[in-house]
C-alpha cells in the first residue's frame, strides 16, 4: 500500500515542471493518473513507477480499461554507445606531466651531446 504522505507529494514528472499545483495525481486502484496530461503511471509491488515512458505506455487508454494489475514494464533494448574513456585523476595527470617532463628532458640531452659530437668530428677534419 502507497502511503498518504507519499501520495501528496508525488507529481507527474512530465507536468511539475509547469508549477507547483501541476501534476496532481489521482490514486485509482494499483495506478497514479495525472490529471493535466491524463498519463497513468502503475504501482507496482506497492512502489509508484513515475518513469514518463511507462506513464506514456497507457495514456491513451480510457481509465475503465485499465487493467486491475499493471503489466510488467517493457523492456527497449539498450542502445550501444561507444565506452568514453574515464577523465583523469590528479595522480594520473601528475603522472602523465612527469613523463612528459622526463622526455622533454631526455631528448634535450640527447640533441646536446649530438650536437657536441658533430661539432667535435668537425674540428678533427
Amino acid at each position: 500500500m502507497v502511503s498518504q504522505e507519499l501520495l501528496e507529494i508525488l507529481r507527474c514528472p512530465g507536468c511539475v515542471r509547469d508549477g507547483p499545483d501541476a501534476g496532481l495525481l489521482e490514486h485509482v486502484g494499483n495506478w497514479l493518473i495525472c490529471g493535466d496530461c491524463d498519463r497513468k503511471y502503475p504501482i507496482r509491488d506497492d512502489i509508484p513507477v513515475m518513469l514518463i515512458e511507462e506513464g506514456e505506455r497507457f495514456r491513451d487508454l480510457a481509465r475503465e480499461e485499465l487493467p486491475e494489475t499493471p503489466p510488467a514494464e517493457e523492456h527497449q533494448p539498450l542502445s550501444v554507445v561507444p565506452a568514453m574513456p574515464s577523465p583523469l585523476d590528479d595522480r594520473q595527470k601528475l603522472l602523465l606531466a612527469l613523463i612528459g617532463l622526463a622526455v622533454g628532458i631526455g631528448l634535450t640531452v640527447l640533441l646536446v651531446v649530438w650536437f657536441r659530437w658533430m661539432l667535435s668530428t668537425r674540428n678533427v677534419e
